[in-house]
């Protein structure tokens, strides 16, 4: 083989791993006054139901419902809800969207929802609208994870880090005051972290 031969091949090797590579999906982390500000509801509920719907043109939606414990902003029609996320089993098709949040029945959360063009409601951001309840290990009181405030966590000092102990969990309680706060604070007011004035 001559190497004239061998370039040429390594050069369409290169071009053909090139256009094969994996494509890859970047989150940016929204400011919590954002979120609060784009939702059109806001609710603490526990899921029911969990169904998957084909997409047309391929793929598969999963369909939640929300049984409503608490509406923080907007108006909820009827004690439930109904929210629309990417990913989900059909059958023997499973479609994994990254960074999309999954749902089982009996799942407690607070839902930043916004309505999409097809009039669904859609957790902002993917995860970032998602605000899972969960028990706290000492207490068993409901926390949540604490919000971004200015790119910082609501109940910690310094920027959020992924996996910092620090970085407590704050009670439900809480969170919802500091969303209460954030709705009667004029844009571009500074939220202090806690959601304390």
């Amino acid at each position: 083989m001559t190497l004239m031969r061998r370039r040429l091949i390594a050069v369409l090797a290169v071009v053909g791993l090139a256009a094969a590579a994996p494509s890859a999906t970047i989150v940016i982390p929204a400011e919590f006054r954002e979120v609060v500000n784009e939702a059109g509801l806001i609710v603490r509920g526990r899921v029911t139901d969990v169904r998957a719907v084909a997409v047309p043109g391929g793929g598969v939606d999963s369909i939640a419902t929300v049984a409503i414990e608490s509406v923080l902003k907007g108006q909820a029609a009827s004690g439930f809800v109904s929210m629309r996320v990417p990913g989900g089993e059909r059958g023997r098709i499973r479609h994994v969207m990254v960074g999309a949040p999954t749902f089982k029945a009996g799942q407690r959360a607070v839902l930043f929802l916004k309505q999409g063009a097809d009039d669904a409601w859609r957790p902002i951001g993917l995860t970032q609208g998602v605000y899972r309840v969960q028990a706290e290990p000492q207490s068993g009181r409901p926390v949540v994870q604490p919000p971004l405030v200015g790119g910082r966590t609501a109940s910690a000092s310094g920027a959020a880090v992924r996996g910092d102990p620090r970085r407590r969990l704050m009670p439900v309680a809480e969170f919802e005051s500091l969303v209460r706060l954030v709705l009667a604070s004029p844009p571009g007011q500074a939220v202090p972290r806690g959601g304390r004035r």
